[in-house]
């Protein structure tokens, strides 16, 4: 759950504390609703999201005060992402098993196989004040990739210019790549995404 609200996720905070999942895909917000249920057994509803205008997407919405607090104290950031600092939360970091489901489902949320370079890349925003907080994040992600499963990826990088997002704030998408075929294979193996099309 951490891992698809720090991906295609948003935590709303003070005063309405509720969350959405968004997705293109109806099949993959039943999978987070499933998810939430089991966890907290509250079920939230699927509505078409107006605000998209690149194509047709979903929310998973679910209004519940206090299990949106207890995501926040959990470490899950409220708001816009792009606009403020992120760290993966240290209860993720210290266990195996929870850092590799968080990088599997953030994989999954902001990653793509790059089939003519034969790599797997994954990026995440940052405003232009917040890069080397995106750095950071990135480079927590490498180190525990490395560190429980052997997997070698770059140094995190990003674009020359900016892009300006329609609010006129400037932005960079920070990035890293698994590029290294032994790397690839352990991230199969031991990550893995869950979308379909993405294993393919």
């Amino acid at each position: 759950i951490e891992g698809d609200l720090f991906g295609d996720g948003h935590l709303q905070g003070n005063p309405k504390w509720r969350l959405d999942f968004t997705s293109s895909s109806t099949d993959e917000l039943k999978r987070f609703g499933k998810e939430f249920y089991l966890q907290f057994s509250v079920k939230g509803k699927i509505r078409k999201c107006t605000t998209n205008k690149f194509g047709t997407t979903y929310n998973y919405g679910i209004n519940n005060k206090p299990i949106s607090r207890v995501l926040f104290l959990c470490g899950v950031p409220t708001g816009n992402k792009v606009l403020q600092q992120t760290k993966i939360p240290r209860w993720i970091l210290l266990n195996k098993l929870y850092f590799t489901r968080f990088a599997q489902r953030l994989f999954d949320c902001e990653g793509c196989v790059d089939v003519s370079s034969k790599c797997i890349e994954i990026n995440m925003s940052k405003s232009s004040n917040l890069i080397e907080d995106g750095y950071e994040f990135f480079r927590q992600l490498k180190r525990y990739l490395m560190k429980y499963h052997g997997i070698k990826t770059t140094n995190p990088f990003t674009i020359t210019g900016f892009n300006t997002r329609k609010d006129g704030i400037k932005t960079k998408p920070i990035k890293i790549k698994i590029k290294n075929k032994e790397s690839l294979i352990k991230f199969n193996e031991n990550v893995g995404f869950e979308t379909y099309s993405k294993r393919q």
